[in-house]
C-alpha cells in the first residue's frame, strides 16, 4: 500500500522522518507551560527519529497535565514508530476522547487503523476529518482513505474518495497516479493516459508510472509514446525493478 500521509495537529507540525540539523531544542526554548514545553520536546525528538527519548518526554509531559490532548497524540505517533500496537491506540483513544473534534487527530488515528486491517473503523475516523468544512486538509484526508478503501479491497469507493481529493486539488499525485491504475485495470486506456498525462505534467515520476504508461501506450498502440517512456525508466531509474522487468523483456 502507499504510504497514507500524517498531517498536522493543531498548530504544530506532526512529522516523523528525522529533520536535519542542530539538537532538539531545549526546555528554555519552549513554552513556559511545563506540560506542553515537554510535549514539544517529544515532538522534536520524534523528528529526529529518537523515539524512545520522545516517550520520555511525553510521558512528562502527560504527568504533569493528563488532559494534554496533544501529548497523547504525539506519544500515539512514538509508540507507533516503536512497533507497540496496544499502547499506539489506547493513547489514540485518549487523545481522541480529550479532542473528538480534531481532524488532523481523526486522520491520524484513520491512518493506524488502516494499518493495523481495522478498515471499516479507518475509514469512519477519516470520514471525521473530510466531513470538517473548516479543515484545510480534507484533500488528503480523502486521499487516505481511499488508499485504505483499496486495501478491503473496495476499488468503487476508493475511486469516489480518489475523485474527491482531485476535486478539492487537482494536483494530488497519489489520487492522480491511483486512478490512471484503476482506469487501466478496467480497460479505460485513454482515460489512463489522460491521469498520467496530469501526474507528468506536475513533474512528477516513478518507475511505477513510467511502467504504467509504457503499458498504457502499448494497449492504444502508440509505439513512439512507448519508447519515449521506456527511454526516461532506463535513464531516470537505471537501477529499478521496471527497469530491470523492461530490459528482461527486451532482451529474453
Amino acid at each position: 500500500m502507499r504510504r497514507l500521509r500524517l498531517v498536522p495537529y493543531a498548530i504544530v507540525v506532526l512529522v516523523v522522518t528525522a529533520c536535519a540539523g542542530g539538537p532538539p531544542p531545549d526546555a528554555n526554548s519552549a513554552p513556559e507551560d511545563p506540560a506542553e514545553a515537554n510535549a514539544r520536546l517529544g515532538l522534536a525528538y520524534m523528528e529526529r527519529g529518537e523515539y524512545d527519548v520522545a516517550v520520555t518526554k511525553l510521558k512528562k509531559a502527560i504527568e504533569i497535565n493528563p488532559d494534554l490532548a496533544q501529548a497523547h497524540h504525539y506519544l500515539a505517533e512514538a509508540y507507533q514508530h516503536l512497533g507497540n500496537v496496544e499502547l499506539a491506540d489506547k493513547q489514540f483513544r485518549r487523545a481522541i476522547s480529550l479532542s473528538g473534534s480534531n481532524p488532523a487527530l481523526q486522520n491520524n488515528y484513520g491512518i493506524f487503523l488502516c494499518r493495523q486491517g481495522r478498515f471499516k473503523d479507518a475509514l469512519r475516523h477519516f470520514a471525521r476529518a473530510y466531513d470538517d468544512n473548516d479543515y484545510t486538509r480534507q484533500d488528503e484526508s480523502y486521499e487516505n482513505a481511499g488508499l485504505c478503501a483499496l486495501r478491503i479491497p473496495d476499488t468503487a469507493r476508493a475511486e469516489r474518495f480518489f475523485r474527491h481529493a482531485l476535486k478539492i486539488d487537482p494536483r494530488r499525485t497519489e489520487a492522480l497516479n491511483q486512478m490512471a491504475q484503476l482506469e487501466y485495470n478496467r480497460g479505460q486506456y485513454l482515460k489512463a493516459r489522460a491521469f498520467l498525462q496530469r501526474l507528468f505534467d506536475l513533474g512528477k515520476s516513478s518507475p511505477q508510472n513510467l511502467m504504467l504508461g509504457i503499458k498504457v501506450e502499448s494497449k492504444l498502440g502508440d509505439r513512439q509514446a512507448v519508447d519515449r517512456y521506456a527511454a526516461r525508466l532506463k535513464k531516470q531509474f537505471p537501477h529499478s525493478p521496471e527497469t530491470r522487468s523492461l530490459t528482461e523483456s527486451e532482451h529474453p
